[in-house]
């Protein structure tokens, strides 16, 4: 006997419906695939890299994601600039 379900497939992304709180600056998605950030990883890694050792010392401070979200979103700005 087979005990499983159907897989549903949803059309539309997912959206968080709470609000970030006002402590954690709003920052646009690059709106790019994965392929371009891969090629251009080490444009980006040696552009970025003050912000990127900052957000990955926050990382290893705390194990919480919500500890560094504005490092995340430092380090989202300045891959848009490049």
């Amino acid at each position: 006997m087979a005990s499983h379900r159907q897989a549903v497939f949803e059309d539309v992304p997912y959206v968080e419906p709470n609000p970030l709180p006002p402590s954690i600056p709003a920052v646009d998605e690059i709106g790019v695939t994965s392929a371009p950030l891969k090629s251009a990883s080490f444009a980006i890694g040696e552009y970025c890299k003050d912000v990127n050792e900052d957000f990955m010392l926050c990382k290893q401070e705390s194990r919480d994601p919500a500890h560094c979200l504005k490092e995340g979103r430092k380090v989202t700005r300045c891959a848009q600039e490049l």
